[in-house]
């Protein structure tokens, strides 16, 4: 059964990234582009999908917060040593 209540919510979500859309990483516009995809149909509505929306508004107020352009902010990294066999 579809639940329209997550379903309205979730695209309500999506009205809202709208809003920053250009202020999204590749892979979060990636996961946006391929949520959108899967809600055109309104049978779907997973529980988590709401979570990853909220998600990534979240980081988008933080990066505001800090300054941060996603767009041309080098990513951190994480120097791993490696032990040769």
């Amino acid at each position: 059964m579809v639940d329209l209540a997550r379903h309205v919510h979730v695209t309500g979500l999506f009205e809202k990234i709208e809003e920053v859309e250009g202020k999204l990483t590749a892979n979060e516009l990636e996961m946006v582009r391929h949520l959108k995809e899967k809600y055109e149909d309104p049978g779907h509505s997973d529980f988590d999908d709401a979570h990853v929306l909220e998600v990534i508004l979240r980081n988008v107020g933080i990066r505001k917060g800090f300054e941060i352009d996603a767009r041309n902010h080098t990513p951190r990294t994480i120097e791993m040593e490696r032990k040769k066999d």
